[in-house]
């Protein structure tokens, strides 16, 4: 039997507040705390799953209780109930790191669905990063330590039977990463991410091949652009990542062109999660930026920071514009492909705009004999 999930629950009304116990209180062990104070002081004693939060509260506000609840436990999922929600409220919660954002009065329905799926989905990012953290011990072993330990990563792997192809591509790619071990061949914890992103992406074919093509036309603009070593490094590493907070989304919704705003709230998230689950590798600062502001825009009106023009970090600047081609040139379940005159024209209109005006011209030069070529998808390295 699957373990419970700890929930707590913060309203200041004591309706509200009750009435989410008696719903949640069959499958989860339930807490509850009347303000955010109160709240915060819980999750600083006992172990929290999700938290469900009010945001119009005495004494300290919703948002600033969300704040504080991220910098105490980053990995504690928080869902707004609120009955004063705009969208502007929705946006700043996500900004902060809330998993969805639910109005008053809600429907007992709806509220199982998403504490269930935010739940499941922490659990499914938690054992996601320890593996990262198990990989990079893993890397840091001395040989003869390292079978051992390739035993014990497999071992560990429990996952849920909706998941057991996600496991048996795992512990294939972690047989091949022994093969490599004994046969003493060089093969670094960037490698095994490799298999895992070439995983995740090939359950979604619209999906597949994304970051190594991202990675390839990034790499074009890089060249016109001067890039140490180092930050060509961290350019290559932070586009194999950029897209890993998508794990535990519903391919439903990477698919769907007309999404609710819970929906597209929830997609927004992606690049928080991402260095969330990437945090055991203890990157530079560089990648974990390239990773949360790719999705920013030039004007402003990006996600997760709202940052604009020059706030936003060079390599995300440059992810921003190869993500935007791959996404513009790649078919998906609602439309084919554009075509290279389309999207040039598209990228060139949002010079300025969303993208960096300076760096536009420079990716569009290759265009002239009729845009790119997408790279051939070749096999990962382990397989």
């Amino acid at each position: 039997m699957a373990q419970r999930g700890s929930i707590l629950i913060v309203d200041d009304e004591i309706g509200p507040r009750e009435s989410l116990r008696m719903i949640l209180k069959p499958i989860y062990y339930v807490h509850t705390a009347s303000n955010g104070y109160e709240a915060l002081q819980f999750i600083k004693r006992e172990q929290v799953d999700l938290v469900t939060l009010d945001l119009k509260m005495p004494g300290i506000s919703g948002i600033d209780v969300l704040r504080e609840i991220k910098k105490l436990r980053a990995d504690v999922e928080v869902i707004i109930i609120t009955g004063y929600g705009t969208l502007t409220n929705a946006v700043e919660a996500i900004r902060y790191g809330a998993v969805d954002f639910i109005s008053k009065p809600f429907n007992v329905a709806e509220i199982i669905s998403i504490v269930s799926k935010s739940v499941e989905r922490r659990n499914f990012n938690l054992k996601i990063k320890n593996l990262i953290q198990k990989i990079k011990d893993l890397h840091l072993l001395g040989k003869d330590e390292q079978g051992e330990a390739l035993s014990n990563l497999e071992a560990s792997m429990d996952v849920a039977p909706q998941d057991q192809e996600f496991r048996r591509e795992l512990k294939e790619s972690i047989q091949h990463f022994e093969n490599f071990r004994l046969q003493k061949v060089s093969v670094n914890y960037l490698d095994f991410l490799k298999v895992l992103i070439y995983i995740l992406e090939s359950k979604e074919p619209y999906t597949h091949g994304h970051s190594e093509r991202v990675s390839y036309y990034s790499g074009i603009i890089a060249q016109d652009l001067v890039l140490s070593p180092e930050q060509k490094q961290d350019l290559q590493i932070a586009t194999l990542l950029h897209d890993i907070g998508k794990i535990g989304l519903s391919n439903r919704l990477l698919k769907k062109n007309d999404l609710s705003q819970d929906e597209y709230l929830d997609i927004r998230q992606h690049p928080v999660k991402a260095v969330h689950l990437i945090e055991p590798l203890a990157f530079s600062h560089a990648i974990t930026s390239a990773i949360r502001h790719h999705h920013e825009r030039w004007d402003g009106k990006g996600y997760p920071d709202g940052l604009s023009g020059e706030e936003i970090p060079l390599l995300a600047r440059i992810i921003a514009l190869a993500d935007s081609y791959d996404a513009m040139t790649s078919d998906r379940p609602y439309r084919p492909g554009l075509s290279s005159t389309m999207v040039q024209e598209e990228i060139e209109r949002n010079a300025g705009v969303q993208f960096d005006p300076c760096m536009v011209p420079l990716f569009l030069k290759h265009f002239i004999n009729g845009g790119l070529t997408p790279p051939i998808h070749q096999a990962i390295s382990l397989h």
